[in-house]
């Protein structure tokens, strides 16, 4: 019997030492002007949002796996009215001129459909699996099957435009696959149909190739598009092993711009330095790792599926987020979980750890139930 009020506390610690160190370094970053304007502060929206998120992380908490198995196929659907909604409402403007279609706006904060649209894919695959036998699996149909609905989903994403949401959507679609036992012959047929058209398509497109170029050589590639790579190195070498003092770091004051979101880690690195960075680093990796764990002594494939595809949401976009900072993958504007300032990207992970520490009180398999099987090598 499932103890009423037991969850997995290493997740929780670590989620909540994560949050405790957001609050720490958006009040950091807040102390700027460029950032903190107006009476209503960066850390106070921060709070109003953390706010609502415990309340979402509640709810997920409590609502039983079964329900999540009822709403897999059709939240897929409303992924998609939700993503050609905000492609007919008005566009948001940026300063460059350019015109998008990312956010809901619901006054308080905006919401993204592309946060959405990831965990209906993780609700579609972890289903999927969860419906189809390994035999089916194995096919060219079920990849073509998987490759189709997502498609569509990336489809949309990059309309708006978003391609940093439809690249995520794409690798986190290929861990679970990975992860599961779909044929890796079919996967390779596909990537090897796709890959031509994405490099063809980074090299037509000057901006992409230049934000590819900066990784290469941050310091001859420097420019008004891709100058963030090389101050993120900068506050990392500023910090040093120790780290410059916690509201000591200088690079928050103009040179690198959006530091609240897609670089607060190197905000981190420039403050508390080597020892800092990697005690975040390391809490990532222990929520993945016993994600992982827990998700896979569970009895039914469904809620091993969904659990491993909720641990991979969190732990990429904190992975990607950190390779951008330290300038081993191009700048493409992804938040770090729990840390970064964000309404839609903190209440989503929130949501998600509630339905992983849900997923850690469920009943785990005995030694003759079946489950995700292990790929064989």
């Amino acid at each position: 019997m499932v103890r009423e009020f037991y969850f997995d506390k290493g997740i929780f610690i670590s989620f909540l030492s994560l949050f405790i160190i957001g609050i720490t370094f958006i009040f950091s970053a807040s102390s700027t002007s460029e950032i903190n304007h107006g009476s209503f502060s960066l850390l106070q929206k921060y709070l109003v949002i953390s706010f609502i998120g415990f309340i979402v992380m509640f709810i997920s908490y409590n609502i039983p796996i079964s329900f999540w198995k009822k709403v897999a196929y059709p939240s897929i659907i409303f992924a998609v009215i939700l993503l050609i909604t905000v492609l007919i409402l008005p566009p948001l403007k940026l300063k460059s001129g350019a015109e998008i279609h990312r956010w809901i706006n619901f006054g308080l904060f905006k919401f993204q459909p592309s946060e959405f649209a990831k965990f209906a894919v993780v609700l579609f695959l972890a289903r999927f699996i969860e419906l189809k036998s390994d035999k089916y699996l194995q096919q060219f149909k079920a990849i073509l099957t998987v490759g189709f609905v997502i498609g569509i989903i990336m489809v949309l994403i990059i309309i708006e435009p978003h391609n940093s949401g439809a690249l995520f959507i794409a690798l986190l679609t290929m861990l679970i696959i990975l992860s599961s036992n779909f044929s890796l012959k079919h996967l390779s047929i596909l990537g090897s149909i796709f890959a031509p058209i994405v490099i063809i398509g980074i090299f037509l497109n000057s901006y992409a190739l230049n934000r590819f170029l900066s990784v290469i050589d941050p310091i001859k590639y420097k420019s008004s598009q891709t100058y963030q790579p090389f101050e993120a190195i900068l506050a990392f070498v500023k910090g040093g092993f120790f780290g410059e003092g916690f509201g000591e770091g200088t690079q928050k004051f103009y040179y690198l711009p959006k530091i609240h979101t897609d670089y607060i880690y190197a905000l981190i690195g420039e403050e508390t330095g080597f020892i800092g960075a990697t005690v975040v680093l390391g809490l990532f990796l222990y929520i993945l790792i016993k994600g992982i764990s827990i998700s896979l002594k569970k009895e039914d494939r469904f809620t091993q599926a969904l659990g491993i595809g909720i641990t991979y949401i969190i732990s990429l976009q904190a992975f990607l987020h950190i390779l951008i900072n330290l300038s081993l993958f191009p700048s493409t504007g992804y938040t770090l979980p729990f840390i970064s300032y964000g309404g839609s990207s903190l209440i989503m992970n929130m949501a998600y750890i509630g339905i992983l520490l849900r997923i850690s009180k469920e009943r785990n398999k005995s030694k003759l139930s079946g489950g995700l099987k292990y790929r064989k090598r």
